[in-house]
């Protein structure tokens, strides 16, 4: 049985649209028969369009080109007249190049229709390079272009060569603050390891702590001190932690302060009437300048006027560690004007006056005997520093240091310690001792009530007398005075009405005085007082003043 196919629904020869179908679907037109188009046959057109585009505007930029280069070459020629015939035989072959690449080109489109290209034509450059097909495998990006591009890039890295060789340029000076420090020349600067606090010194004796992070727009130190009186200071120097500053003045004797200026030491000034400085225990002479050690806490080296440089311990400030002596070719002194440490801290090194640097190792010591054991296989040294050293091999030596080396290090026991002889009194130990008091006012209440402590004089005796001491009131002549003179409160404030008191009663009845110099002087004559300047003129010559 047949099935009906499409053109019995849609063909033309029905009896034409339904009319209801139309009103339904919203547009008309059924029942007409549908258009066929061949996709291979658009393609090719298409294809063939756009091949032919691009052949006409690459043969438009081939002669714009071949225009160009024409007129290069005929400017060259006028330059230069010799190079006439080659550059013609090289436009020629330039010529012939380019019809032989625009046939080619043209043959391989007619040849194959998926190696022509379709699109936006390529640019000059590479539209007369070869076409490498293995190039095309490669990935990242393409080298660049030659030509000008390669010159400017040289440019700029000849720019860039001359920025990095000029080293004015890395300098830091595009800003400034100003620091007052004083009046006076500042002499001597010390940043600590973090870069947070800067310590400045300077002719005016001073020392001033500034902090970047706690300073505002005023920048000012928040702290001022004169660690070394009347010195100038030299040097400023945090030492690698930077709690300590070593400060060296003008003086002989450098100190060390910690961060908020407060001293830790000082080092000990030494004997200026020794020949030696060797055998001094510190420098006789002004310092010049100090470092501390790059690695050893609490080392640092000084050196002085007296042509010594020498190294110290914060733990010891009453003799230095080590003492060396800058000499000339001649072993003669020599004094040396700044001094430091070595990046290892093994060496020291000083710049002398006479233009040399004199380098000395601070762990050479001088030794002055020595002694090998052939059982041991183990060397004793004894230095000149009153050390006594021994060498040895863990694998080639027996015994001996190698014995003590891997035992630890004994506890001490408190017997041992309590062995030496100690003398302490009853009331030194914690349990004679007395309590004392939370309250002095309390304490200061019962001493009032001690007669010891308040030191209360003693009552008077109450009647005869007991234990050595007279009473008061008795019938004795002490009593009687103590009665009736010693407590008479009559006044005597003025002297002379107490005396003329009794001048009639004298006179009426004379007994004491009158009757004694009744014979030698019956009439009373009282002595006549002359004045100041009556007596200078009586004066004999040589007791007069000289004016």
């Amino acid at each position: 049985m047949e099935r009906p196919g499409p053109s019995g629904v849609t063909g033309s020869d029905a009896s034409g649209p339904d009319p209801q179908l139309a009103v339904t679907m919203g547009f008309t037109g059924f029942g007409k028969k549908a258009r066929t188009f061949d996709l291979e046959a658009m393609f090719e057109q298409t294809r063939r369009t756009a091949v032919e585009r691009s052949r006409k505007t690459l043969e438009a930029r081939e002669k714009e080109e071949e225009m160009n280069r024409e007129k290069e070459l005929r400017r060259q020629s006028e330059d230069l007249e010799p190079t006439s015939s080659s550059s013609n035989v090289a436009r020629d072959c330039s010529k012939s190049s380019s019809r032989d690449t625009s046939s080619s080109e043209s043959e391989t489109s007619s040849e194959s229709s998926d190696d022509e290209l379709i699109g936006p034509p390529l640019p000059l450059k590479m539209a007369e390079e070869p076409v490498n097909h293995m190039e095309e495998d490669i990935l990242g990006p393409l080298p660049p272009p030659l030509g000008e591009d390669v010159e400017d890039d040289d440019d700029d890295d000849d720019d860039d060569s001359e920025e990095e060789e000029n080293p004015v340029q890395k300098i830091p000076d595009s800003h400034e603050i100003t620091l007052k420090h004083g009046t006076k020349t500042v002499s001597a600067l010390g940043l600590d390891p973090s870069g947070a606090r800067l310590v400045t010194g300077g002719y005016d004796y001073d020392v001033k702590f500034w902090d970047f992070a706690g300073m505002d727009a005023s920048f000012k130190a928040f702290r001022s001190l004169q660690p070394c009186e009347c010195h100038q200071i030299k040097s400023l120097q945090y030492s690698n932690t930077g709690d300590m500053i070593l400060v060296v003045s003008g003086s002989s004797q450098a100190k060390v302060i910690d961060r908020d200026g407060f001293e830790v030491m000082e080092c000990i000034k030494g004997d200026q009437y020794i020949v030696d400085m060797a055998n001094t225990k510190g420098h006789t002479a002004m310092l010049h300048t100090g470092s501390w050690h790059p690695k050893i806490k609490g080392e640092f080296v000084t050196c002085s006027n007296d042509a010594t440089v020498r190294t110290w311990e914060v733990e010891n400030p009453k003799k230095q560690k080590s003492v060396f002596k800058p000499r000339t070719m001649q072993g003669k002194k020599v004094i040396p004007t700044t001094c430091t440490y070595s990046r290892d801290g093994n060496l020291i090194a000083a710049a002398c006056q006479n233009g040399s640097i004199q380098i000395w190792d601070r762990n050479l010591t001088s030794v002055v005997r020595c002694l090998w054991h052939p059982k041991l296989n183990q060397i004793m040294v004894g230095t000149g520093n009153g050390l006594a050293k021994v060498y040895y091999d863990p694998n080639k030596s027996q015994r001996g240091a190698k014995l003590c080396v891997v035992k630890t290090q004994r506890k001490a026991k408190q017997a041992e310690t309590l062995t030496q002889d100690y003398i302490i009194t009853p009331h030194a130990l914690p349990m004679f001792r007395e309590p004392r008091q939370r309250s002095t006012r309390k304490q200061l209440e019962k001493d009032r009530l001690d007669p010891l402590k308040s030191h209360k004089p003693e009552p008077p005796v109450a009647g005869p007398g007991r234990g050595g001491r007279v009473g008061t009131h008795g019938g004795t002549l002490s009593s009687y005075i103590v009665k009736n003179i010693a407590l008479d409160k009559t006044d005597d404030s003025n002297p002379r009405e107490a005396i003329l008191r009794h001048a009639k009663a004298a006179e009426d009845n004379p007994y004491w005085v009158s009757p004694a110099y009744s014979k030698t002087q019956p009439k009373t004559m009282f002595a006549q007082v002359e004045s100041d300047d009556e007596e200078a003129k009586n004066e004999p010559e040589w007791k007069k003043r000289k004016i």
